[in-house]
């Protein structure tokens, strides 16, 4: 392996620092995802429950504890805020792009090949997004990854193959208690298919393949055995059948099932190097009827892997296809060093690069463009007009290095794109955080100390109230669509059982969209007064109290 450069290594964590750590606190969890798992690890520290995740009170089985563990332990050494709930994501992407860059240093044999695969990884925009959020798919990503770059330092390097396959596995069940069997399945299937591409199957012939599969045993095995005693069939049901096999048939997200959404998720998601994973794609396809190195097969076997694993399914969502891009990163980023190391191919690089810079430019403008459809969510024209001047700066800089025929620095102007569409979204905190986000009605919400009280609210913010506000919650706004994942939340799908709510309590208060607030009004009228208390975002605040002398 050659060696690795001190100071690209310092760089890939000074951009990991600056793309998925800062501005963290700015923004108030999400709905309907931050706010479930930070929930979960809340509600699971409270009732001193650390082996049975918990939501509104009742065992939830969606995914496995170690992402709650991992919040948990961020809530006890920073205390609760958005800032500490993002900060595994964000120290699971930084391990993954340095993962990416020995990954390469191991796989490429070259240090320029690994060092550009981690800065497209760290500079992609899905990747750095996902970095940011409270997802299960960072953390579970990494740990794919991890387990893959574990198994190419055992197969590179014959004396440490028994290192290779015990790492293989144990990040392996660390994947497997993050999300479920595909944490084995994915590298496993990955890895069978490299050495039949290549011919080696002999290599599973191996007795630390029996130490590995012993390790992953005692380490992810005991979590669903102590769940199964304990809840049996309905664990089985809501784990396997429904968060697994149904979503292979029925669609969760139906507007995804579409056979191009995945093909155009990891296309646009690698954004700003998205026409360079095109190319890399064609070149690759290319070289197959000729010949290719095992690295190239290995990057071929994992796209595939990940990619059909997922198309299958039904129930299709951007981040479960995330454990392809750390693949995507290392074909683009060979390609491009073998592209700049070749004089004969340097017209086909600065045509790449002067697109990308046109579609920065062309988005810059669209920019603009958008604001007139979405103003009355936007307060201020500034942040607006500084993200639609970067890019088209960003366009400027990078074309003026091109007819210099500086075409290494003019990648590095393309590096910096995600920067100014951070700093925009940072400068308009207030606008975004009441589109995403139920803390600003929330406050409108007597809180925690407060008398406990039910609080009505839409599907879609039903666990951000709880998380924000601590209160019970009851749906009233489900647009007759069921939870997908069973919920131990009440639906107030008929009048009586809001009457029920309203008539046990003097003062209610609700949070709920446009069609609840109708829905609301319309079965009160002459009983109850409902004050419109704000409207933030898509939501509506609502206060509602008994007239008097009516029954």
């Amino acid at each position: 392996m050659p060696l690795f450069s001190s100071k690209r290594i310092f760089i890939l964590l000074l951009i990991c620092s600056a793309l998925f750590l800062l501005g963290n606190n700015l923004f108030s969890l999400s709905d309907p995802d931050e706010v479930f798992y930070s929930l979960t690890a809340k509600e699971m520290a409270a009732h001193n429950e650390w082996l049975v995740p918990l939501i509104f009170g009742q065992p939830q089985f969606e995914k496995p504890p170690l992402t709650y563990w991992l919040l948990d332990t961020a809530f006890k050494m920073g205390g609760e805020s958005p800032f500490t709930a993002r900060l595994f994501p964000a120290l699971f992407a930084t391990l993954g792009v340095m993962a990416v860059y020995f990954l390469g240093l191991m796989g490429f044999q070259d240090e320029r090949k690994a060092f550009f695969s981690a800065l497209l990884l760290s500079t992609s925009a899905f990747f750095a997004g996902m970095g940011k959020t409270v997802f299960t798919d960072m953390i579970f990503t990494v740990f794919i990854l991890l387990a893959l770059t574990m198994f190419v330092f055992g197969f590179t390097q014959p004396k440490r193959q028994a290192m290779g396959w015990v790492g293989f596995f144990i990040f392996c069940a660390l994947a497997t208690l993050t999300k479920g069997p595909l944490g084995l399945a994915i590298p496993l299937m990955t890895v069978v298919l490299f050495l039949m591409y290549g011919r080696q199957m002999n290599y599973l012939k191996n007795e630390w393949i029996i130490v590995g599969l012993l390790l992953y045993v005692i380490i992810a095995l005991p979590w669903y055995e102590y769940i199964y005693t304990l809840y049996g069939k309905t664990f089985i049901h809501e784990f396997f059948y429904n968060d697994h096999w149904r979503r292979l048939f029925e669609a969760e997200h139906r507007g995804n099932d579409h056979w191009f959404f995945y093909p155009l998720t990891m296309v646009l998601g690698l954004f700003p190097w998205s026409l360079f994973l095109v190319a890399a794609f064609i070149d690759l396809f290319k070289r197959l009827k000729n010949w290719v190195a095992l690295i190239d097969y290995f990057l071929l076997s994992w796209i595939v892997v990940v990619f059909v694993v997922f198309q299958i399914a039904h129930s299709k969502l951007a981040s479960y296809i995330l454990p392809v891009f750390p693949a995507l990163a290392l074909l683009a980023g060979q390609f491009i060093v073998n592209r700049l190391s070749d004089v004969q191919h340097e017209k086909s690089v600065r045509k790449l690069l002067s697109a990308s810079f046109i579609i920065l430019a062309l988005l810059g403008i669209v920019v603009i463009a958008g604001y007139h459809f979405y103003q009355h969510y936007i307060s201020s024209m500034a942040p607006v007009y500084f993200l639609s001047g970067s890019l088209i700066a960003l366009y400027g800089v990078g074309f003026s290095l091109l007819l210099q025929g500086r075409l290494k620095v003019a990648f590095y102007v393309l590096a910096l794109t995600l920067c100014p569409v951070f700093l925009t979204a940072c400068l308009m905190q207030g606008d975004v955080d009441k589109l995403v986000s139920s803390y600003q009605a929330s406050q409108y919400i007597p809180q925690h100390t407060q008398k406990p009280m039910t609080v009505l609210t839409s599907k879609a913010n039903v666990r951000g109230i709880r998380y924000y506000t601590g209160q019970d919650v009851a749906v009233v706004d489900a647009n007759n669509q069921p939870f997908f994942s069973p919920h131990p939340v009440r639906v107030l799908d008929t009048t009586d059982k809001l009457m029920k709510v309203l008539r046990n309590q003097p003062v209610t208060y609700g949070v709920v969209r446009r069609s609840g607030y109708k829905n609301i009004l319309k079965n009160c009228t002459g009983h109850y007064q409902v004050n419109l208390l704000a409207n933030t975002g898509f939501d509506y605040i609502i206060k509602i109290e008994a007239i008097k002398g009516r029954p």
